[in-house]
């Protein structure tokens, strides 16, 4: 009879792995080295996880579940004011923040080794999507081609995200984003007056 996974083990590893490769990012990171640095073995990774893989699709899990909890903390904070340009001013200030460098460049790494290899990381290209035509719905742009909206949105985000971590000049950027906000807001505008 197999042992059923610890889960406060599974869960202690997990965050240590994610501590881990926030500091020293994935690149070719393999179990054994991760192993030792968290005072385990690569057979108890293998357990917990499955696969490098596996583990390293836990880790972009964990990262997102921490960054919903802030978007979704700003929401119920901002009732009156949760536009869709002003939730992009306000992520976009979080993301750029030098202390959130090390998880976007890590999100950008994992997107990366998706790219690659797509069938060891299900999910990992396809569920930022539909993330975002949620948020978009919850920022109330309310649209028939949503998912048009959602798709534009992320592409946005991830490229000057993408931007910021390959030149670090957090102005421009940044100013490219707020030119963003207001496209966007010139569009609800627009759509909202042929309403």
């Amino acid at each position: 009879m197999a042992r059923l996974s610890n889960p406060r083990i599974r869960e202690r590893l997990l965050d240590q792995a994610v501590d881990y490769v926030l500091s020293q990012g994935v690149g070719d990171l393999t179990l054994r080295p991760l192993a030792k640095a968290l005072r385990t073995n690569a057979r108890m990774l293998i357990y917990h996880f499955g696969s490098r893989e596996g583990l390293m699709r836990e880790i972009l899990a964990r990262l997102r579940e921490h960054e919903d909890a802030r978007v979704q903390a700003w929401f119920r904070a901002n009732k009156k004011r949760h536009t869709l340009p002003e939730f992009l001013r306000w992520l976009w200030q979080r993301l750029s923040a030098p202390e959130a460098r090390s998880a976007e460049r890590l999100t950008l790494e994992l997107y990366t080794l998706a790219l690659r290899h797509p069938h060891d990381y299900p999910g990992v290209l396809e569920d930022p999507i539909a993330y975002w035509q949620k948020l978009t719905e919850q920022a109330g742009f309310d649209s028939k081609a949503n998912i048009i909206e959602a798709t534009l949105v992320l592409a946005v985000t991830r490229g000057l995200l993408l931007d910021l971590c390959a030149t670090e000049d957090r102005g421009r950027v940044g100013r490219a984003m707020n030119m963003f906000a207001q496209l966007v807001e010139k569009r609800i505008a627009t759509v909202k007056s042929q309403a």
